[in-house]
């Protein structure tokens, strides 16, 4: 990422970022639709069959990824993800899902993987950076369940390509959650909760433990290696995103599922990925809305009464890591 060399203008890069840019939209409402609604995110690096960072990066995400992109990236996978969003909509429609926004999640392209061309018509689609809660942008009580697609293991992990964020570890009120967890905790707090998880069988085990009321589990790959996996083929995995879909929606509306909370006030408590220059580590340092404590060389602490008050602190450090 870019290191700013002169101390003025890390001062006012930090000044800058002290209100993220995604701020004045963060009321703004996703059209109504009556029915059964599906909030869905779809990621990439837990589809069915990716490995490597060069199948789903663009190199537009900043300067330290130019480099890590890749043809297949273009002329595979993009397609790919646009599969498994349509195929876990066939299988919510068949249990009665009449409403479906795909929210990208994935922040390759800066956040624009699917294909819309080829997206199910019925689908609203939600694409582009900087946006605002990241991952699930515009979600609120009106929906009747959460789910995500392509999901990847947490930072540290035995998982292909594991993640979170732009963290090292990322804990609330002592839990660790990945980013699932941490998306489950702010759309739990308006009542919604999730009823599918895709992903290899590291992401999937992790989740479990972090959401211990369940959901439908479909495991797309077995890690081998940070960067090698036992994968299904992309039709048999879409199948069982379709089937795994229907069940979902099946048991959501049966009342099966709870939404994920935790007790108030959240502690949250972060370290930044070391692989970041000092001059990001500074910035989210100068991040003001959020009263953030800083702890240690690139760890820092926030307490709040409100997931989408730490879900707007995501947008800020996405904001100042994505340029």
């Amino acid at each position: 990422m870019r290191r700013l060399l002169v101390p003025a203008l890390l001062c006012l890069a930090s000044a800058v970022q002290a209100q993220s840019r995604s701020a004045p939209y963060r009321d703004v409402p996703i059209p109504f639709e009556d029915g059964f609604r599906v909030f869905l995110v779809p990621d990439m690096e837990g589809m069915g069959s990716t490995v490597s960072i060069y199948e789903v990066i663009a190199g537009n995400e900043g300067p330290a990824y130019k480099a890590l992109t890749g043809p297949d990236y273009w002329d595979g996978f993009r397609k790919m993800v646009t599969q498994e969003v349509n195929a876990t909509i066939r299988g919510a429609r068949t249990a009665g899902a009449q409403s479906f926004v795909v929210n990208e999640g994935h922040g390759g392209n800066r956040f624009a993987n699917v294909l819309p061309w080829e997206l199910d018509e019925q689908a609203l689609l939600i694409r582009g950076f900087p946006k605002p809660l990241v991952m699930i942008t515009g979600i609120d009580s009106t929906f009747g369940t959460l789910m995500f697609t392509g999901a990847h293991a947490n930072a540290g992990t035995r998982g292909v390509m594991g993640h979170n964020f732009a963290f090292d570890s990322f804990t609330v009120n002592g839990k660790v959650l990945n980013e699932v967890g941490i998306n489950a905790l702010i759309a739990g707090e308006m009542g919604v909760s999730v009823s599918l998880v895709s992903g290899d069988n590291v992401l999937i085990a992790e989740t479990q433990k972090m959401l211990p009321d369940g959901f439908v589990a479909i495991v797309t790959k077995r890690a081998v290696g940070r960067n090698a996996a036992i994968t299904y083929s992309p039709a048999r995995v879409q199948a069982m995103l379709e089937a795994g879909a229907a069940e979902a929606v099946r048991r959501e509306r049966n009342g099966e599922f709870t939404p994920f909370t935790m007790k108030r006030p959240y502690k949250v408590e972060f370290m930044l990925r070391r692989s970041y220059p000092d001059s990001i580590v500074d910035s989210v340092a100068g991040l003001q809305e959020f009263k953030l404590e800083r702890r240690g060389d690139r760890s820092f602490t926030m307490v709040t009464n409100s997931a989408k008050h730490m879900g707007w602190l995501l947008d800020a450090i996405e904001e100042t890591v994505i340029r």
